[in-house]
């Protein structure tokens, strides 16, 4: 059995926290937060706007959440190498704080013999290793990598369908724009923006400090520089924006791709649905008349849209990608403790 901790008990958390207890092989054995209030982390984990309430309620220990006839301890500490992982036993620490200097630190932990760390987005440095599944899983070393990052929920999305692209056509250049919901950061009415990743720092980019429930806000993205680390090639080709949107879960990508030799439709759905029998926890095929909210809680990093496959010229095509930006993501976490 492997003995997880989690640093940061927000969203991802909470939804790997979730997805955790009912696997017998896995055991969260000490969480930790900013907030210190035991009390609003055992509510949040037992009743979520998005997901539902909890079957098994978490309960309220000394300190600790009750859940699953075992205690987690709970600590309230700023600094990850504050926490001490090693007085019970840890094998891995999800940090999904969001936090880099979390990141910078992580590496201290494996020295005092922390045996893995998994970062739950894509920082610019401080890791071994970026794993995404459905792309470059097999290139885990046990030996070297141990700080890994599990990319983005957006990164988790593109990346297997860009690699098949590349591999099986060619892309020779392309335009992607990301539909996210908004975040726990963003304003409900207009003011100024502080990052998450940079406490202290305040965004630059104003139009993201307008209020998220009132419009689509345009914003950059780091889905290309997140994919860059696991598909070098295509960074260099391929540009991305992002949109935050006025909706509380699922995200979706629009790629418009100019692909190096023609194609027709046929050969795309055929290339598509192999890629989802090859990696069907990673890529689900729609061909219903689905929206947004009918794909919160999917397990797949994305479902593929057949319906909105469109073609120009033989070799201009159009997709649309579905995935949830939370629990999908979160899934690919616990796959990713799985591979460690």
């Amino acid at each position: 059995m492997k003995k997880i901790g989690i640093n940061g008990f927000g969203r991802i958390g909470r939804a790997v926290f979730r997805i955790i207890q009912s696997d017998k092989n896995l055991r969260i054995v000490a969480i930790n937060d900013i907030d210190p209030l035991v009390e609003n982390h055992a509510y949040l984990a037992n009743y979520d706007s998005i997901y539902g309430s909890l079957t098994n309620k978490v309960k309220i220990g000394n300190n600790s959440l009750l859940a699953n006839m075992y205690e987690i301890p709970f600590y309230s500490e700023p600094n990850i190498n504050k926490v001490p992982w090693l007085d019970h036993d840890i094998d891995i620490v999800i940090d999904s704080s969001g936090i880099y200097a979390n990141v910078v630190e992580a590496l201290a932990l494996i020295k005092l013999g922390i045996k893995k760390v998994i970062v739950t987005h894509s920082p610019k440095d401080s890791i071994d290793q970026t794993i995404i599944f459905g792309v470059n899983q097999e290139m885990y070393d046990r030996q070297k990598h141990h700080v890994v990052s599990a990319s983005t929920c957006d990164a988790n999305a593109c990346a297997p369908v860009l690699n098949i692209l590349d591999k099986q056509i060619g892309i020779e250049d392309g335009f992607i724009t990301t539909l996210h919901p908004w975040l726990g950061y963003q304003n409900l009415v207009d003011g100024s923006l502080q990052s998450v990743s940079s406490p202290g720092h305040y965004w630059d980019d104003f139009a993201l400090g307008r209020a998220s429930t009132d419009s689509l806000i345009p914003k950059p993205t780091t889905l290309m520089p997140s994919i860059n680390k696991v598909l070098p090639n295509l960074n260099l080709n391929i540009e991305a924006m992002s949109f935050r949107t006025p909706t509380s879960i699922v995200s979706a990508s629009d790629m418009v791709l100019t692909l190096k030799r023609r194609t027709s439709e046929n050969e795309l759905k055929e290339i598509f649905w192999d890629l989802s029998e090859k990696f069907p926890n990673v890529v689900l095929i729609n061909e219903e008349p689905l929206v947004s909210i009918d794909f919160k809680g999917i397990d797949q990093s994305c479902v593929i849209d057949m319906r909105w496959i469109k073609l120009i010229n033989k070799r201009k095509i159009k997709l649309v990608l579905w995935y949830d930006n939370e629990w999908s993501y979160s899934k690919r976490v616990v796959d990713l403790i799985k591979l460690l």
